[in-house]
């Protein structure tokens, strides 16, 4: 079964349409990193130890998109997403992995911000569609954020319909998780979800109405605008996290650097050790004692209403008897991580 994955053409603002050009012309998808070092023949081990040699700030993001990338093989299909707003083209994979230095001109100014790791592509699509008129109502859409969305094993729908393939429907429905005590929550969001007019606030009451629900008491251990903190978050009159909310409901790590880094300032002015981005369906868990970078510092990321049993450790996590205790094995664990030298 063929695979699927979504790439971005670029990560230079505003260059998106010129950089999908670029793929279009020259019948390839590229990705970048590691700008001088050709992957041919390496194994994943090898390439998770060279990004780790170049200390990005974005490392796990790297290792995911060349964990993705060099997965591909002919037969596969990759689609050029314009972000959340539509989709430049789709094509089939026509080659492994490949490498030419500078292969892809990105639109950067600086020819080291080219990408050099490509794989050859037949393009079938390339009239650019609108995310309006690829889904359908109730149809998950694309990872819109990041050098590449996930690697799925099956044609989304909406991809079957433009290229005219039929999909034969999978025997097993997707479920997630929906515990008991979240019930109410739940219900608010997909309420809230269809009032285009609601504001901010009404996030901030869902993330109240979630914490509540893991045992800490509203306006006790929940503390809002101090210090222009959306919530402060305390355990028995200590504050224990700073937690920035936010309206859109396409919240991702890989689109909320501006709202992670707000958040950093005032758990940095506070002294507070974790920081929660929300917007009271996905929470991304970030723990400032845990590597050096905000990609090394996350903890986890959820969606309360896509829930899997791996994200009930998360929602533990968040409990008020685990986010107050100091665990000093693993802040030394973590200590140690930040000075160990990667593995040659």
């Amino acid at each position: 079964m063929p695979k699927f994955l979504t790439v971005s053409p670029t990560h230079i603002p505003g260059k998106k349409e010129y950089a999908w050009q670029n793929f279009l012309k020259g019948g390839y998808a590229a990705i970048g990193w590691l700008h001088d070092f050709d992957l041919t023949g390496k194994s994943m081990d090898e390439v998770i130890c060279l990004i780790r040699d170049q200390g990005y700030d974005n490392e796990p993001s790297a290792i995911r998109s060349f964990e993705y990338f060099l997965a591909l093989r002919p037969g596969d299909y990759i689609a050029v997403n314009n972000t959340n707003h539509g989709m430049f083209g789709v094509g089939g994979v026509g080659s492994g992995y490949k490498y030419t230095r500078a292969k892809h001109d990105t639109g950067a100014d600086d020819p080291k911000q080219f990408y050099s790791h490509y794989v050859d592509v037949n393009w079938i699509k390339t009239s650019y569609m609108p995310r309006t008129s690829l889904l359908s109502e109730g149809e998950t859409a694309w990872q819109p954020y990041g050098t590449t969305g996930a690697l799925i094993d099956a044609l989304p729908p909406y991809v079957a319909r433009w290229l005219d393939i039929e999909v034969q429907p999978k025997s097993e429905k997707l479920t997630y998780v929906r515990p008991q005590y979240l019930e109410q929550i739940f219900r608010s969001i997909e309420t809230l979800a269809e009032d285009p007019q609601h504001q901010e606030r009404a996030h901030e009451s869902l993330v109240e109405d979630f914490l509540a629900a893991l045992g800490y008491q509203k306006h006790q251990d929940i503390r809002y605008r101090q210090n222009r903190i959306d919530i402060t978050l305390s355990v028995q009159g200590l504050p224990v996290a700073v937690i920035e909310v936010k309206r859109a409901w396409d919240l991702s790590r890989d689109g909320a650097g501006g709202a992670i880094q707000q958040g950093y300032n005032y758990a940095l002015s506070q002294g507070i050790r974790f920081v929660v981005i929300s917007n009271g369906d996905t929470y991304l868990l970030f723990d400032r004692l845990k590597g050096l970078s905000f990609d090394s510092n996350l903890v986890g990321e959820i969606k309360l209403t896509a829930l899997q049993d791996e994200d009930l450790k998360l929602i533990d996590r968040l409990r008020p008897e685990n986010m107050a205790d100091p665990n000093l094995p693993q802040l030394f664990r973590h200590l140690a991580e930040c000075f160990a030298k990667p593995p040659a």
